[in-house]
């Protein structure tokens, strides 16, 4: 009987150098898999802000513009967070912390803190620095003021805004008592825009005029309506002013023709009743008896062009 002989083909075995890279590799993987699931604590700085601040308590120390949080989470939701940096400013409510000592003394949790919401993902706080914000009752004179944004906006052609909004449009400002008669306005950080052509808002730091003067916020905002300019045209009567009683009197024309820009949208047919052109029959013009139109009402909002004429003529008729 025949003997069949297979052809049997060796395997070769990888050269050191390859052996070498392929042991690295599958420790790299799995100490990234150790790693992700291993559990750590990594400390975070976020950017806060302030609402609803006690306005008859004055702060120990002035509130933190930001606070430094640890949190205790896996590897692999740690590098998460590290993804979703710069977080946004987190907003803190007053009245959403625990007060401690009649109302001395905030406490700063996890669970009062809703950091979900710039995490984008569930995290265990182990400790927040600082914890605790310490307040004292306020001493000396204290008083409203308004709020005042120093403003310096370029519109983009064919653009304007409404007249800014501004929250809270006053404050209490209290400490030493000549410091407080002496202020009767708290500006803001100055808004420098160019070429704006969109409605917006923005959040504006509070500029204490002396050291010695406190303040129950530290930021207010501001609202900007911007919409697009039209022209447009109307006619309307001209009325006599200063005239004697028992006259009859005819203006020719009897109306002048305005053109004016406005917001679009921002002006009803109605309000058109608000223009008043007037003339005053004490001061004709001498040299051609002529009586010069001028506006006596106008508009909110509203910016005239041209009227014309310019000039009417009157004549009166005793009665």
């Amino acid at each position: 009987m025949t003997k069949i002989k297979a052809n049997i083909i060796p395997l070769k075995k990888p050269g050191k150098t390859k052996a070498f890279f392929i042991c690295l590799f599958i420790a790299s993987f799995l100490w990234l898999i150790h790693a992700l699931n291993t559990v750590y604590t990594e400390n975070f700085k976020v950017d806060v802000s302030f609402v609803n601040v006690p306005v008859h308590r004055q702060p120990v120390e002035p509130l933190p513009e930001r606070l430094s949080i640890d949190v205790k989470a896996s590897g692999l939701k740690l590098s998460l967070l590290m993804l979703n940096k710069p977080f946004k400013k987190l907003e803190i409510d007053f009245n959403n912390l625990k007060a401690l000592n009649r109302n001395q003394a905030y406490v700063l949790s996890g669970s009062q803190l809703n950091l979900n919401s710039i995490f984008k993902i569930e995290t265990q706080v182990k400790h927040i620095s600082p914890d605790t914000l310490y307040f004292k009752e306020n001493t000396g004179f204290q008083k409203t003021v308004p709020v005042k944004v120093p403003m310096y906006i370029q519109y983009a052609p064919g653009y304007a805004c409404l007249k800014p909004l501004v929250q809270p449009a006053f404050v209490t400002i209290w400490g030493d008592t000549s410091a407080v008669k002496k202020t009767d306005t708290i500006y803001t950080t100055a808004l420098q825009m160019n070429q704006v052509k969109e409605s917006f808002s923005k959040t504006l730091t509070l500029i204490k005029p002396q050291n010695n003067l406190y303040t129950g916020l530290n930021e207010v905002s501001v609202q900007v309506q911007v919409d697009k300019l039209i022209e447009q045209e109307i006619l309307i009567p001209v009325h006599s002013i200063g005239g004697t009683k028992g006259r009859a009197m005819n203006i020719f024309p009897p109306r002048v023709k305005l053109r004016y820009t406005t917001l679009q949208n921002n002006m009803e047919l109605a309000d058109t009743a608000h223009f008043k052109a007037l003339i005053d029959e004490g001061k004709v013009n001498k040299q051609n008896n002529k009586y010069k139109v001028f506006l006596g009402t106008v508009p909110n909002n509203i910016t005239v062009m041209s009227m014309e004429p310019k000039e009417v003529e009157v004549l009166i008729f005793k009665q």
